[in-house]
C-alpha cells in the first residue's frame, strides 16, 4: 500500500484536531507488530507535539502563518514532514532539554514535544529548504500496511 496525504493549514490551533483525525485515519490502515494501539497513539502524539511547537514557539501564536503536514505511506514505513517558514530551527539540535537530560522535574514550561518525537519515532531530520524548515519523521512498519 502506497499513500500520501498533504494537509496545507493556516489559522489557529484548532486544525490540531484535523491533523490528529487525518493522521488517525491514515495510521488505521498500519499494522504494528508489538501494541498497535500504543504505536498509532504515540506517532500522533508527536506529531501534534510538532505542529504545536511550530505554532507556539516557531509563529508565536500568528494565525496567518502556514504550515504543512505530508503523511506518506509505503509498506515499510511512514514519514511526515511537517514545514513552516518560520525563522531556522533545528529542533533535532535542541532536543535535550532538562526534562530529556535528567530525572529532575525540568524548571521550564513544556520541553518534552522534541523528547517524545525522538522516544516514540525511528528517525527525525531536519534541512532548511527554500526557506522552509522541514523535519522529517520516520516510522518504521515492521508488518505490511494493508487495507
Amino acid at each position: 500500500m502506497h499513500a500520501k496525504v498533504v494537509l496545507q493549514l493556516v489559522g489557529s490551533m484548532d486544525h490540531l484536531r484535523l491533523v490528529w483525525q487525518t493522521g488517525e485515519t491514515l495510521l488505521e490502515s498500519v499494522t504494528f507488530a508489538e501494541d498497535p494501539e500504543g504505536n498509532r497513539y504515540n506517532v500522533l502524539l508527536a506529531v501534534q507535539e510538532m505542529v504545536t511547537n511550530v505554532l507556539r514557539h516557531g509563529y508565536h501564536h500568528d494565525e496567518h502563518e502556514p504550515i504543512e503536514i505530508e503523511f506518506a505511506l509505503t509498506n515499510e514505513q511512514l514519514q511526515i514532514e511537517l514545514r513552516d517558514r518560520g525563522p531556522e530551527f533545528d529542533p533535532i539540535a535542541h532536543g535535550e532539554t532538562e526534562a530529556a537530560a535528567g530525572n529532575e522535574m525540568p524548571t521550564e514550561a513544556g520541553g518534552f514535544g522534541i523528547h517524545i518525537a525522538q522516544m516514540v519515532m525511528d528517525e527525525l531530520s531536519y534541512v532548511r529548504r527554500d526557506g522552509w524548515n522541514c523535519l522529517r519523521l520516520t516510522k518504521e512498519i515492521a508488518v505490511k500496511a494493508g487495507i
